[in-house]
């Protein structure tokens, strides 16, 4: 008969083995369940439309959200773009490294006008290229801009940056990243594994359009490292960047052998995210002025 002396003593006895037990099989658990939720998790502050973010190796970008009112987003090889209110802004240094020397040619062309209205057309012309010059903000119809880089594949306007939406809150492309990974290990404020970079979509601009092709089978295992605060929230996302291959475009891709000779390493795409839910809304910007309409038809082949 177990005594009432007794009782706290077993009562000890069995936590401790249900304690031991449980270390046991924690030991032993498969922790790519706990990495795949945390993954998961993590991205739930950024659908909340309310963070800052930058994003370098890769395609870089930064920007600042916060839906519905506002969202700001600088693009490596496009145009800054704001989005505030019901209004569109953008800076935009048009034809790219050619930029003063379009000026020169105008001035040039200036001095040839042979009529009132080619002289007119070249001046306006100068003036929507100081305007567009990759400093000053101009307030613009988002539509006609997506409609000019509809019409020549030649338009730097095919890069701008997305819209954030309540639906699809996430821009710094992480979510995309994420979603690819193929393993999943969950280590205290860590998690690790790989992805595969042919699932993400090359429309986003994140990677380069045909991963495969560039780096061969190692597309298919990159290795990532994500971090997260006390929140669960991702604060880091890296991504190791193979080296291209070195023939990549003289061999069909299912000819890539996995030893395949590789160019050095490229930097890291490196995602990181901060200031959840204290990001402030962005107002007009101070000076901008109206964008010419002639300035949408030099937008559609202004890549230099």
């Amino acid at each position: 008969m177990i005594t009432d002396k007794l009782v706290p003593r077993v009562v000890a006895v069995l936590a401790v083995g249900l304690a031991a037990a449980g270390c046991a099989n924690g030991g032993a658990a498969d922790t790519s369940t706990d990495g795949r939720q945390a993954l998961t998790q993590s991205l739930q502050g950024l659908q909340t439309g309310n963070y800052t973010f930058t994003r370098t190796g890769g395609r870089a970008a930064e920007g600042s959200v916060h839906l519905p009112e506002s969202s700001m987003i600088s693009d490596a090889y496009g145009p800054t773009v704001l989005r505030t209110g019901r209004d569109f802004f953008m800076k935009y240094r048009i034809h790219g490294e050619g930029h003063e020397q379009y000026g020169k040619l105008y001035d040039q062309y200036a001095g040839k006008a042979t009529t009132k209205k080619e002289a007119a057309e070249l001046r306006k012309a100068k003036e929507i290229l100081r305007v567009l010059d990759g400093t000053r903000w101009v307030r613009a119809d988002e539509k006609r801009l997506v409609t000019a880089a509809a019409e020549d594949d030649l338009s730097g306007m095919e890069n701008l940056p997305p819209t954030p939406t309540a639906a699809k809150a996430d821009i710094t492309g992480a979510t995309a990243l994420i979603d690819a990974a193929v393993t999943a290990k969950l280590s205290g404020s860590t998690i690790t594994g790989t992805l595969d970079a042919t699932k993400v979509d090359p429309e986003l601009g994140i990677l380069t359009n045909d991963p495969y092709y560039v780096y061969g089978p190692r597309a298919k295992s990159m290795t990532f490292k994500a971090t997260v605060d006390d929140g669960g929230r991702l604060t880091q996302l890296t991504v190791d960047l193979p080296g291209p291959l070195q023939d990549a475009a003289s061999q069909p891709p299912e000819g890539f052998p996995s030893d395949a000779p590789t160019t050095a390493a490229e930097p890291p795409l490196t995602i990181t995210v901060s200031a959840y839910g204290e990001t402030a809304v962005q107002g007009p910007p101070e000076g901008a002025t109206d964008l010419d309409p002639a300035a949408y038809e030099m937008l559609t082949n202004d890549v230099d």
